[in-house]
């Protein structure tokens, strides 16, 4: 059984564009890869129509690994696929007033409850890679500028960790740094929905979250005081006793994880695009 879900009036522009069938979309060419894995893939589609330029992402899921249907049944019921997960977390942060991308339509294919394939699209992000920011502008930038990114992202992370929301993806290549302005109140949005759970109450598991930020931030850009600046910012509602024990879980998974791979791979710049 196929399934499409579009947000707002979208169902009619990508009909006009001949896209109302999910074979449409999963088989639609005029693409530019951004990202490609056995399972899934990330297209930038664009679009003109009447002189107006739109572009969007299309993360196209084929053949479903078992645990991640078990994943995606567990976050958001029987029946759930990997683009239905998305679809749903994204409305979940929009809903609380957290940056992301704005979803525009996901489409399923089942077979007696069983995904065998699914599609997630979203508009383009008017903004930038924080990665990629980091490695363009970084070392010219003021140092009070530097702070207030820093503090923005902890704050981003005080929103997530509040509302219960565990973030296994949290890296700087995942968040977006939207606008010119650099200004205390500069906005991030977050990226790559596809493994975020919310209902998570653990302090622990969302301190492992936290390592994967503190991991990313490699030395070349980021010294130990960017990332103290961090830490405090993400955990200045606890108690000081709290806080020194989090931070030290913090350094314990980012050690693991500097054992398993360096995060240097990453900042290799990808296209300027706004990833899905």
């Amino acid at each position: 059984m196929d399934r499409i879900l579009f947000a707002g009036s979208w169902e009619s522009y990508f009909a006009q564009l001949g896209l109302k069938e999910f074979d449409d979309f999963c088989e639609y060419a005029d693409t530019t890869t951004v990202n490609k894995h056995h399972r899934r893939n990330v297209q930038r589609l664009v679009f003109r129509r009447n002189t107006k330029r739109r572009a969007f992402f299309m993360k196209r899921f084929q053949n479903p690994h078992f645990k991640d249907m078990l994943a995606a049944r567990r976050t958001c019921g029987s029946g759930a696929t990997q683009a239905g997960v998305e679809w749903h977390n994204a409305q979940h942060l929009l809903a609380n007033h957290i940056g992301t991308y704005e979803p525009v339509c996901m489409g399923e294919r089942t077979h007696w409850g069983i995904e065998r394939g699914s599609f997630f699209v979203t508009q383009e992000i008017e903004g930038i890679c924080l990665r990629d920011f980091v490695i363009d502008n970084w070392r010219n930038l003021e140092r009070h500028r530097q702070e207030n990114i820093l503090i923005a992202v902890g704050k981003l992370v005080r929103a997530l960790h509040k509302l219960d929301i565990a973030f296994p993806d949290l890296q700087i290549w995942h968040l977006f740094l939207h606008g010119k302005s650099l200004s205390a109140n500069c906005h991030l949005s977050i990226i790559d929905l596809h493994r975020m759970s919310a209902g998570v109450r653990s302090q622990r598991r969302k301190a492992r979250d936290l390592s994967r930020l503190y991991w990313s931030m490699v030395p070349e850009y980021f010294d130990e005081d960017h990332k103290q600046l961090l830490l405090d910012t993400c955990l200045e509602e606890f108690s000081p006793s709290q806080r020194e024990g989090l931070k030290s879980v913090v350094k314990r998974y980012e050690a693991t994880l500097n054992r398993r791979k360096t995060a240097h791979r990453y900042y290799r710049k990808t296209p300027q695009f706004t990833s899905a």
